[in-house]
């Protein structure tokens, strides 16, 4: 997993670097990213199933997707100061303008972010 994360977030600096954004944004995608990934790696792939990443510009910022083969919905948990996992996608729900997802029709799901400070 931990090769799969390191390699999301080099294809999103690389992405974000060359479109030109500010630092600033380009260390939250990377925080999202890692944590979009890290979710579909532990709640939304079975091991060896695929992983997708797609970044995109839409009307309301820079969007990071992630897809994965699970149906689950993603949840927010609540954040706790003595919890040690659970956090992930309360932190991006911080960060982001939006965040939501989709069922794709194939299966699974996409994950999506939308990035703050274009």
């Amino acid at each position: 997993m931990p090769e799969a994360i390191k390699s999301a977030r080099d294809f999103a600096r690389g992405w974000f670097d060359a479109k030109g954004f500010e630092p600033c944004v380009v260390g939250v995608a990377l925080l999202v990213v890692t944590e979009l990934v890290t979710n579909a790696h532990k709640h939304g792939s079975a091991p060896g199933e695929a992983i997708s990443v797609r970044l995109y510009l839409s009307a309301g910022g820079p969007v990071v997707e992630v897809r994965d083969g699970s149906d689950a919905e993603p949840r927010v948990v609540p954040l706790r100061v003595d919890s040690f996992s659970g956090r992930g996608l309360a932190i991006v729900a911080e960060l982001t303008a939006a965040w939501g997802f989709w069922r794709l029709r194939s299966g699974g799901k996409a994950v999506y972010a939308v990035m703050k400070g274009t």
